[in-house]
């Protein structure tokens, strides 16, 4: 099972939970719907299993680059929509991206973008471009081992087939 954060607000004297919008867009989640939550216990640090069956996990994202190209690429730095982020451990701490230039270790900083040690995966793949995209899949979430796939989309009026 892969954990989400939701964040929880008080709006009078009631606590609601903000759904990460990936889980409502591929759960089709709308106004009125049930869905069922565990709770950890964060000073036992251990589960709490409520319902014998969990919905089904997200085992990867896909993502087109956004407009800010000039940035990423000048700082080599790839940003990640928000509605993306849980799918990641918290900000600052470290993950294993399996690239096709090798492994990289990256994190996501608080303004959403891995930052670490993607010059090299920089210099084989880009520039990026908007309408490009990217993959990642979850490896192994005890490990927090990604793999990211780069989608470079051809230019207006070519395609990728070889004659």
């Amino acid at each position: 099972m892969k954990k989400i954060r939701v964040h929880l607000t008080n709006i009078k004297n009631h606590i609601y939970a903000k759904l990460p919008d990936i889980i409502v867009e591929s759960h089709n989640l709308k106004d009125g719907d049930d869905i069922e939550i565990s709770i950890i216990d964060q000073q036992e640090n251990h589960q709490e299993e409520f319902w014998s069956t969990h919905p089904e996990d997200l085992k990867e994202v896909v993502f087109n680059i956004s407009e800010d190209i000039h940035t990423m690429n000048m700082y080599n730095r790839i940003y990640v929509p928000e509605k993306f982020r849980f799918f990641f451990p918290v900000n600052d701490i470290r993950f294993l991206l399996i690239t096709n230039v090798g492994n990289i270790q990256s994190h996501l900083n608080s303004n959403g973008y891995f930052t670490q040690g993607l010059r090299r995966w920089f210099s084989v793949n880009g520039p990026l471009m908007p309408d490009d995209q990217l993959r990642i899949k979850l490896l192994d979430d005890t490990k927090s081992t990604y793999e990211m796939t780069f989608v470079q989309r051809a230019p207006q009026g070519h395609n990728n087939i070889i004659d």
